[in-house]
């Protein structure tokens, strides 16, 4: 019984000492938000004001890590890469429109140049 008791214990006393590492989602949210930057997410209204809010989450987290808060690090990590993920979309979806706008207008050049 005491085998058993003395298990528990240890059991407990290394899951209350474990701790969280927020190293690899920092690293995660710090690559989409680079992905984002090369997506174009700065030079678009929507995008931009994603990737500002994933920069302000990843500033966050940065504070709360340094102050020793690595789980409440780790949700606003969460958040800012899901937010620079949404941003790299949009900012990759408005560089699509953007390009079929200008073969939709080199389009019409060509064919008023053709007479058709």
């Amino acid at each position: 019984m005491r085998r058993i008791v003395a298990v528990i214990a240890l059991g407990v006393a290394a899951v209350g000492c474990s701790t969280v590492d927020p190293a690899p989602k920092l690293k995660a949210a710090t690559s989409a938000i680079e992905a984002a930057k090369a997506a174009g997410a700065a030079n678009f209204a929507g995008s931009s004001d994603l990737l500002a809010q994933a920069e302000k989450y990843l500033g966050s987290a940065q504070n709360l890590i340094k102050g020793g808060d690595p789980a409440a690090a780790l949700q606003q990590l969460s958040l800012a890469s899901a937010a620079a993920d949404d941003a790299k979309v949009k900012a990759t979806e408005q560089t699509n429109l953007a390009k079929v706008k200008d073969l939709d207008a080199q389009i019409a050049d060509l064919k008023a140049k053709l007479g058709k």
